[in-house]
């Protein structure tokens, strides 16, 4: 099966940097999860996007970004997902209502 990447947005406004990274995880078939995506997040919006993460279907893993994404925030609420209905999943508002 092809992998899609898709880069979408939460939609909520924020100008702060993510520092942090919420991964959207599923258990995998040995001992490491399997990743469908992401949300670039800043420690103001970290409980929306576990929110979001968790109403998609998948367990939120949150982790400090990476060196390079912190010297150059990536916008907070910037989503890479690896399938149409992980990006679906965590950009829908569903989860805020």
């Amino acid at each position: 099966m092809p992998v899609t990447v898709t880069d979408t947005h939460t939609g909520w406004t924020c100008h702060t940097g993510a520092s942090l990274i919420a991964d959207a995880m599923t258990a995998g078939p040995g001992k490491l999860g399997t990743m469908h995506g992401c949300i670039y997040v800043c420690p103001e919006h970290q409980a929306d996007a576990e929110a979001r993460i968790t109403a998609a279907g998948y367990d939120p893993r949150v982790e400090p970004a990476p060196p390079g994404h912190r010297w150059d925030p990536w916008p907070c609420g910037h989503i890479t997902a690896y399938s149409t209905e992980a990006a679906e999943g965590m950009s829908s508002t569903a989860a805020e209502s």
